[in-house]
């Protein structure tokens, strides 16, 4: 069973009053020990958190260093691509430009900038891999790429994996053309696409969901906001 977790929901009955929201990761549909590993967002009251490498956010700055506290803050500039790097120390994305990190160092915060498109964490609780992606339609798949890189460096299973997909645009709103949801239905399973009212709309949502079934992720430990 896929978990589920309403974001205002939490809002409102923890009284958050902050720029950023801490999320838990499910295993065997419970949440799984919150003070060990979490994920997380920004909220609106963050403001910009627009990052590129050539140029400045003294506000994104602000924030990230407050939420990051003594840990290192890993950046990328987002390309909408499949690309995604094992960072094993500090300078490694610099200048870089992909849409995907993963690491196994816990003084590391590795850090995507979303806006419509899907935020998707995950961590494997045994050798503590971690990592976050940003996938947007041109990007659906990236999930993937990420599991397997940590599978391969790490020597890992991806049934082992907790995977949780952040807020993104949804299927009341993603209105497409013909021609996406062709691609869609042929790449990513029925699901992905929902025909109402003779219009079009994607599910960013059941294309992940169904790449995560693929590649062999536990439904059980997936949270879907």
């Amino acid at each position: 069973m896929i978990n589920e977790i309403c974001i205002s929901s939490v809002i409102e009955s923890q009284n958050i009053d902050s720029t950023f929201i801490k999320l838990p990761f499910y295993k065997d549909n419970k949440p799984f020990d919150f003070d060990k590993i979490c994920w997380g967002l920004t909220l609106l009251s963050a403001g910009s958190m627009r990052f590129r490498w050539n140029e400045e956010n003294p506000n994104r700055d602000k924030v990230l260093s407050e939420i990051a506290k003594d840990k290192i803050v890993i950046p990328l500039e987002l390309i909408h691509s499949k690309i995604v790097y094992d960072v094993k120390s500090k300078n490694q994305t610099q200048n870089k430009k992909g849409d995907g990190i993963i690491t196994a160092n816990p003084k590391y915060v590795p850090i995507i900038t979303v806006a419509d498109c899907v935020p998707i964490y995950f961590y494997e609780p045994k050798s503590c891999v971690f990592g976050v992606v940003h996938s947007g339609w041109k990007g659906t798949g990236i999930i993937q790429n990420a599991i397997e890189l940590a599978c391969k460096n790490y020597n890992l299973i991806p049934k082992d994996f907790l995977v949780a997909i952040g807020p993104h645009i949804n299927d009341c709103c993603y209105k497409i053309s013909q021609d996406r949801a062709e691609f869609f239905l042929q790449n990513y399973g029925c699901n992905s696409v929902i025909n109402r009212n003779n219009e079009l709309f994607l599910s960013l949502t059941e294309a992940n969901l169904f790449i995560l079934e693929k590649i062999g992720i536990n439904k059980n430990n997936i949270v879907v906001t």
